[in-house]
């Protein structure tokens, strides 16, 4: 039996240059093409070109070089998705600054922390918020690092300027964005070289305070390439909905500068009543801007499926957690083609895969499958580190061309991340298939664990939520006192007045497991020992599910004489 390991020979011609020189190229070469058609919380529609966002940001750019801006300085970025934040973004890599991309709702102290752990941090360039959402977080900190002594925990250090996304009557005195990428400033803007800083991005944070991992511009443009040429289309005009937030790593605009697309976003990502509403709201902004592809997170595409919400899109994106292969019943009717990403903040894209109506019919496993991008290598690996054979499941190790080498604000030793020459630890389980493809079927460390067997969420997952009432489920492993297993719990978001009750889901399990007196242990390893329903999941800045806080209301309801509440995997 073959080994589990994976490479892509596609060679894709990727430029040796710079991010800002990509934009350049697109500016040039089509001033006029939108990049971004902008929807706020009104409704109303704004737009930014190619043209306009290089002529701002080079503008914007030389003025921070007036302010004292120099190479590799840190600059934090936090903000809605708004012209200003592309402007500020770009301007900030032109000026030859890394742009630290913060998320917009982030609570002070965890911005804090941030800010102090990664350190240097020269600007910070902020979005008052549409209705001063951050008014007091830049009150605060203005007050603290004014006023405060050295060792106050709450003043950023190295901190000498705050810049607002626009004018605010409460800060007449700070600089805006608006103001200074207009401005028509003598400066001499730095060359910039492929290998040089260009952003900061942070993990989601699940396990605790988000890592902090520097790209170069060569990595962007990398990313870039992968995401619009991997899968062509032959739209001679593209057109993208993703209103995943900027600074997160599936809503920043690799593929727009990459490919000279355009992108149609909500400003405030995360400015929905429920998920009923997100899903309402983007059917209606489809229908009437019609993109040729649109991104949608697995849970937010189910439920518009289950509903049949009217949505009908050429191609669908979709990536972040484990895709199930039932998804590929709505091609014609809300897509005709589905193109499933995986990837990691660290390393950019890993693995894509394509299906159309004809992949429907002969789809072969509960999760749909991918293959490696160009310049990545996989392979699947046992707990010691030893190749698994095709079909085994096991952690996930990649290999890119990519240069990650650790982060910023953690001091993970690199031994627990990598192995020799290179191989990065995804901490995401799953295994090859005989006909060479990828399937990824979670967090490594949230498998069940039982009698020495691995049991992953999704094959638990993928059951609860196939019931009609079912918007979404997590399942969780958490450790039994009396034998040590790491037993399945679940947390369920159920339609509205659809809810089952614990001892119902139960029965449907044992009856889709098709548990009887001759295979009982199949109950203690796969059906939840405790479950709970959500109206809604807690959700991260990046959309994802905070799992964290799911698993906080899990041990805050389950019986602590059985279970360890301590443990931590």
């Amino acid at each position: 039996m073959s080994d589990s390991y994976l490479y892509c020979n596609t060679v894709l011609d990727i430029p040796y240059t710079t991010f800002p020189d990509l934009l350049k190229r697109k500016a040039r070469e089509s001033p006029d093409v939108e990049l971004c058609i902008f929807i706020d919380d009104d409704s109303a529609r704004s737009t930014l070109t190619f043209g306009d966002l290089y002529k701002k940001a080079t503008k914007f750019a030389k003025t921070l070089v007036k302010m004292g801006v120099e190479k590799g300085d840190i600059i934090g970025l936090k903000g809605r998705n708004v012209p200003e934040w592309l402007i500020a973004d770009l301007g900030v890599q032109m000026a030859g600054g890394c742009s630290l991309n913060l998320p917009y709702q982030q609570k002070e102290e965890i911005m804090v922390d941030l800010l102090h752990e990664i350190g240097n941090i020269k600007i910070l360039i902020i979005d008052p918020g549409n209705s001063g959402q951050n008014f007091q977080i830049i009150k605060n900190i203005l007050h603290k690092n004014l006023t405060s002594e050295k060792n106050d925990p709450g003043k950023v250090s190295q901190l000498v300027e705050i810049i607002l996304f626009s004018p605010h009557e409460a800060f007449p005195s700070l600089h805006n964005v608006q103001d200074l990428c207009t401005c028509e400033i003598v400066a001499h803007l730095p060359r910039i070289d492929p290998e040089d800083a260009s952003i900061i991005q942070l993990t989601s944070g699940s396990s605790g305070l988000p890592k902090a991992v520097k790209h170069s511009h060569n990595a962007l443009v990398v990313i870039g390439y992968h995401s619009s040429k991997t899968y062509p289309s032959k739209n001679e005009k593209e057109i993208l909905y993703n209103t995943s937030p900027f600074y997160w790593s599936g809503g920043y605009p690799f593929w727009e500068i990459s490919r000279g697309g355009t992108r149609v976003t909500k400003t405030n990502a995360l400015h929905f009543l429920s998920t009923a509403d997100a899903a309402v709201i983007a059917c209606e902004i489809i229908a009437r801007e019609k993109p040729t592809r649109a991104f949608f997170v697995p849970s937010m595409l189910e439920f518009i499926i289950k509903k049949n919400m009217p949505l009908k899109v050429p191609r669908i994106i979709t990536s972040g957690t484990v895709v199930y292969s039932s998804i590929l019943e709505s091609i014609g009717k809300v897509c005709e083609e589905y193109q499933v990403d995986y990837g990691s903040t660290e390393l950019g894209y890993i693995a894509m895969g394509l299906f159309t109506a004809e992949d429907a019919s002969k789809k072969k496993h509960e999760v749909l499958s991918c293959l490696p991008v160009s310049g990545i290598e996989i392979k699947i690996t046992d707990d010691d580190g030893f190749v698994q054979p095709i079909g085994q499941r096991g952690k996930i190790w990649v290999r890119s061309i990519m240069n990650f080498s650790g982060y910023l604000n953690h001091e993970i030793s690199i031994r627990d991340i990598f192995m020799k020459n290179g191989w990065f630890c995804q901490e995401d389980g799953g295994f090859l298939t005989e006909d060479n493809a990828l399937i990824v079927e979670g967090r490594s460390q949230e498998v069940v664990q039982i009698l020495g067997r691995n049991i992953y969420p999704a094959e638990i997952e993928n059951v609860i939520k196939a019931k009609s009432n079912v918007i979404d489920a997590i399942v969780m492993p958490i450790k039994d006192m009396d034998t040590g297993d790491l037993v399945p719990t679940a947390a369920i978001m159920y339609r509205p007045q659809c809810e089952d009750s614990m001892e119902s889901m139960q029965d449907y399990l044992r009856n889709e497991f098709k548990i009887t007196a001759e295979n009982q242990l199949l109950e203690y390893m796969y059906i939840p020992h405790f479950i709970i329903s959500l109206k809604e999941f807690p959700l991260l800045e990046n959309g994802k599910p905070n799992r964290n806080d799911i698993r906080q209301t899990i041990l805050r309801n389950i019986d602590c004489k059985k279970y360890d509440l301590s443990f931590k995997y």
